[in-house]
């Protein structure tokens, strides 16, 4: 009977690794539960170009917009867990979405594996530049003179970027206001055109503005100074130690996806991460290359939802 089992699990053992061995013999599916233009799709992207020339075979991107990213994310969960339908998103589909949503198609601990970090994406905190706030210690100072004075602008309400104002605006002691916009892009317009004094937004989104003046940075909510330009300071540093937020993406896989295969799509896709030119057109973008493993990714989750978890209770972060 021992022999047997031994003999079935070698058997199962060798299907699994020549499994991987033949992965991917066709096209590859991408589904990316935001719009095209976004952090995760433009990850998608860099990254899949990547992996097609790795593979040899054709990787497709879907975009599948919608319910703060959930709809997309439903849609990665009922696909075949054989590693040819992946799913690249954020931490806000991970972390703050199972906070925030009271229903959603998918639960991130039971449905998804994570496989590798692709790209982290530093948030600022940006003034307009008629604004009178030069420094970040301005700009809180200003805010504690006159509670409730200063508004602030966010990719949209129940996004990560929302967090992390949230989270600056708890651990610095001040009162602001939140104007939500429908993504980066519009709520960037709206602080460089002085619609809005200050805004809380990813830097690869606002990147146009700052290189024409129209907006300047304050500082980042990274835990650490931005790879992309030194000189802005981190909020943690200005005697803040709990403001740590930024925007990650990765990629991930259904669970039940083979470990062989689970193992390959990690390893290419950290691969491909290493590659000068990847790095550079990401780099180019205000986008930081990641690799992290997804070990690390887990471990990131967690953190990340513990943060969400406390900042939307105290913030009333919800949407029905």
């Amino acid at each position: 009977m021992r022999r047997m089992t031994a003999i079935m699990a070698l058997a199962v053992a060798l299907c699994a690794s020549a499994q991987a061995q033949d992965y991917p013999n066709k096209a590859v599916q991408i589904i990316v539960p935001s719009s095209p233009g976004g952090i995760s799709d433009t990850a998608a992207r860099v990254v899949a170009e990547g992996l097609s020339k790795l593979w040899g075979q054709s990787v497709v991107i879907e975009n599948r917009p919608g319910g703060g990213g959930s709809i997309g994310t439903g849609i990665a969960r009922r696909a075949k867990p054989d590693g040819y339908t992946l799913l690249v998103t954020t931490n806000g589909e991970f972390a703050l979405n199972p906070v925030i949503y009271p229903n959603l198609p998918y639960d991130p601990n039971k449905d998804f594996i994570p496989l590798a970090m692709a790209t982290y994406n530093t948030i600022a905190v940006v003034a307009n530049a008629d604004a009178p706030y030069k420094t970040f210690e301005d700009f809180i100072k200003a805010a504690k003179e006159k509670p409730g004075s200063i508004s602030w602008a966010s990719a949209g309400a129940g996004t990560w970027n929302h967090l992390a104002g949230e989270l600056m605006a708890s651990e610095t002691g001040v009162k602001l206001i939140h104007v939500p916009y429908k993504g980066g892009g519009p709520a960037s317009t709206a602080v460089a055109g002085g619609d809005v004094p200050i805004g809380l937004l990813s830097v690869s989104s606002v990147l146009p503005h700052i290189k024409s003046g129209k907006v300047r940075v304050l500082a980042v909510t990274s835990k650490e100074r931005s790879a992309f330009d030194k000189s802005w300071p981190a909020v943690a540093e200005l005697g803040y130690p709990n403001v740590d937020a930024i925007n990650w993406v990765a990629f991930f896989g259904q669970n039940g996806l083979p470990p062989a295969v689970a193992k390959k799509i990690e390893a290419d896709v950290r691969q491909v991460l290493t590659q000068p030119e990847v790095r550079e057109r990401f780099l180019a973008m205000a986008v930081e290359p990641s690799g992290l493993s997804s070990t690390d990714v887990l471990a990131k989750i967690k953190s990340d939802r513990a943060s969400a978890e406390r900042i939307a209770k105290e913030a009333n972060i919800r949407v029905e």
